[in-house]
């Protein structure tokens, strides 16, 4: 089993790993489970998660997240993004007073305790009931990270260490909930417009983006990881669900398949630019790369592997999927976005880079960038507008929100963005 890395960056240099850290803590919350349970019998345990919430404080936070999904979850559900969460909060009344005020956008910092737990109990709107369907959720990653602190009363930089650093013997790595002084960053938001290339301190989205390391620990902590028995949990193909036709999700692992062959890998992207691994488990060889080109270093690592497409998932990797299909109701009322909300808009600034592009919100759509551009079509689904997806199902929410100063703004997936030009 050999990783290889590829590419011309300094593998030496220290970078933020952005979403990688979402498997990461995956990893590490289930090896301190894996010490006292047998992971393949917890995994899918509705009644384990109610089990370790021994006291007051972790028992609330547990109900408010079985409220918003709509009942009992398990490991399973929050790892393989399968729980119905959006993928960050909605945005709330401070947040909007500090871009009013000049500020740039920092909807990935949250510094303190009582503002997490707030964000948890009033700006999270449910994208779906549990096991409906594939949602990239940051929010499941969070209330994990934060769970299992609280129910084990250890900080997650412990579990870093006993479970990561220390055994992998990763000599530049570190989890931190701050911006470490070291590490490379750069500001990328004229290319892309999601907060995570937002530079700043993680604070509770440490547990989603914490994690700095370099090439040459990546591929340390790689050929650690793959053999290890947790990861093997995380990456069973057996009870792996569909991301979407051509691509499954283990626990915090994408899965594609070629005939027999199964490729893991995962991708983050953070301030410091994109970082990608795969791995062929036929071939037993991978590779890792770190590049500013999102969209191509999928295809340098995929034809580094040998592959350009990829089998259609299993059938029963979408059983939850085609369920919800079924009972789906397509006969979606038609309810406009207000007239004084449609317009043109301006991306509110992230980092120091002000954006010229135009996007626009209208009657029935919206025209963003994903990082390319892209026209999505809108719903109107319980109480408020929706994307609707390639396959006509609706999908993360837009919200609409008008300022003390009377502008508006309308939020998209962490994104910002206020209106220049009114109809």
């Amino acid at each position: 089993m050999t990783m290889h890395i590829v590419g011309s960056v300094d593998k030496d240099r220290l970078y933020c790993t952005g979403s990688l850290t979402k498997q990461l803590t995956t990893f590490v919350c289930l090896a301190l489970l894996a010490e006292s349970h047998s992971l393949a019998d917890i995994l899918d345990d509705e009644n384990f998660l109610n089990s370790l919430a021994k006291n007051a404080e972790t028992a609330s936070f547990l109900a408010l997240f079985q409220k918003l999904i709509g009942g009992r979850f398990t490991l399973r559900d929050l790892c393989s993004y399968y729980s119905g969460l959006p993928y960050t909060f909605d945005l709330a009344e401070q947040e909007l007073a500090a871009v009013e005020a000049g500020q740039p956008f920092k909807h990935h910092s949250i510094a303190d305790e009582k503002t997490f737990l707030a964000f948890c109990a009033n700006q999270i709107t449910p994208v779906y009931n549990d096991r409906c369907k594939f949602h990239y959720s940051e929010i499941a990653i969070l209330f994990l990270g934060y769970f299992i602190e609280k129910t084990h009363g250890l900080t997650m930089e412990a579990l870093y260490q006993k479970y990561l650093i220390v055994p992998f013997q990763l000599s530049a790595s570190q989890f931190s909930r701050k911006r470490l002084p070291t590490a490379y960053y750069q500001d990328l938001t004229p290319h892309y417009d999601y907060p995570s290339v937002a530079i700043l301190d993680h604070g509770y989205f440490c547990y989603s983006n914490g994690f700095f390391t370099t090439l040459n620990d990546t591929k340390k902590l790689l050929e650690n990881l793959l053999p290890h028995p947790v990861f093997q949990h995380m990456t069973d193909i057996k009870h792996a669900r569909a991301a979407s036709n051509r691509l499954l999700n283990g626990l915090a692992v994408e899965l594609r398949l070629v005939g027999d062959d199964i490729v893991y890998g995962y991708e983050g992207l953070s301030y410091s630019g994109c970082n990608l691994w795969a791995y062929s488990t036929k071939k037993k060889i991978g590779y890792i790369t770190f590049s500013n080109d999102e969209e191509k270093i999928y295809d340098d690592i995929y034809d580094l592997i040998g592959y350009q497409d990829f089998d259609k998932v299993p059938d029963y990797t979408q059983l939850a999927y085609q369920a919800f299909l079924k009972a789906y109701d397509f006969q979606m009322p038609a309810h406009a976005v207000p007239q004084e909300f449609q317009g043109e808009y301006h991306r509110v600034r992230i980092n120091e880079s002000e954006l010229s592009d135009v996007f626009v919100l209208g009657k029935d759509f919206m025209v963003i960038r994903n990082p390319e551009e892209v026209r999505y079509d809108l719903v109107f689904v319980n109480g408020h507008f929706c994307i609707k997806g390639k396959d006509g199902v609706h999908g993360a929410k837009v919200g609409l929100h008008t300022a003390l100063s009377g502008k508006r703004y309308f939020l998209f997936d962490g994104t910002l963005y206020r209106q220049i030009t009114a109809p």
